[in-house]
């Protein structure tokens, strides 16, 4: 994401730096057409005034050493600058900038809902949580709702509140669903010619979520507040298999009905997920009709 956002800022108008430690920094800057800096901002001397003289700095580390890079860089940005991030979580960071910075710093924490195959921010829901603003935010928001952005603004516990549930448990229950095809050495390739459109999509997104990084995908578990939200699908999960296991249909219907009067409208959803089912069809016609190599 960190690739993504130097791109974005270079195609409009920025002057952009990265810095990083990887050895490849440089080789990347080149592909991107941006500047670089091959540095460790957590040591000691690493800092350099390239980097303070920013207008704007956007934190893109994994989530465990984010407040520790805002901690060391946020003492030493200017009055007027901003200091911003894209971290997934909200709560961290924006409190560790707020500490971490003058009163004279902007502060803007983001949560870019995409990844970095996005091909522009076109549509995309991106989530402000400003706490101070001024000229740079006004630029950013700006560059950011021109180009197509959905902006939507939360506080950072409201941000992280919502996110354990849509992320945190989105993820938790497809990465489990992926595990238990492991512990059942289910052929997942194998039996594709099975599946209806439906499953076929929920295999798809569970593929997704196990090709993601796993590193990114436990810190995203052990960094949101997530012991409720665990605990209530846990709850649910062994409430329905006591239900089955018991033969208990009556009960089983009982508890389905609950949950469908609290997700709300279920007529919308058949409709709406049958626009995506139509272009998994298609999509399966498509790869059926190409000639073989």
């Amino acid at each position: 994401m960190g690739r993504w956002f130097a791109a974005f800022f270079n195609v409009n108008g920025a002057e952009v730096r990265i810095v990083d430690t990887s050895a490849n920094t440089g080789e990347i800057a080149l592909r991107l057409g941006v500047q670089f800096s091959n540095t460790d901002v957590l040591k000691e001397g690493e800092l350099n005034e390239e980097i303070l003289d920013a207008d704007v700095v956007l934190i893109s580390v994994p989530i465990d050493i984010t407040a520790r890079v805002i901690e060391r860089v946020g003492p030493k940005l200017h009055a007027g600058s901003l200091l911003m991030d894209i971290t997934t979580v909200k709560k961290m960071p924006v409190e560790t900038m707020q500490r971490s910075t003058n009163a004279g710093v902007e502060i803007l924490g983001t949560h870019p809902l995409f990844g970095p195959s996005t091909t522009s921010m076109q549509g995309q829901t991106v989530i402000f949580v400003p706490l101070r603003k001024g000229q740079q935010y006004e630029r950013v928001y700006e560059l950011f709702e021109c180009t197509g952005a959905k902006i939507e603004f939360l506080t950072a516990a409201e941000h992280d509140e919502i996110m354990a549930v849509i992320q945190g448990l989105t993820h938790f229950v497809l990465i489990s669903f992926g595990i238990a095809l492991k512990n059942l050495d289910f052929d997942v390739a194998g039996s594709r010619k099975y599946m209806n459109p439906m499953v076929a999509i929920l295999m798809d997104f569970v593929g997704r979520l196990l090709h993601q990084d796993p590193h990114l995908s436990a810190l995203i578990q052990t960094n949101f507040e997530m012991g409720e939200v665990h605990e209530a699908f846990l709850f649910g999960a062994n409430r329905l298999f006591e239900l089955v296991s018991a033969g208990n249909v009556k009960e089983f219907m009982a508890e389905t009905m609950m949950a469908v009067r609290h997700f709300g409208d279920t007529k919308e959803a058949p409709l709406d997920s049958d626009k995506i089912i139509e272009e998994q069809i298609k999509l399966s016609l498509k790869k059926k009709a190409l000639p073989e190599k």
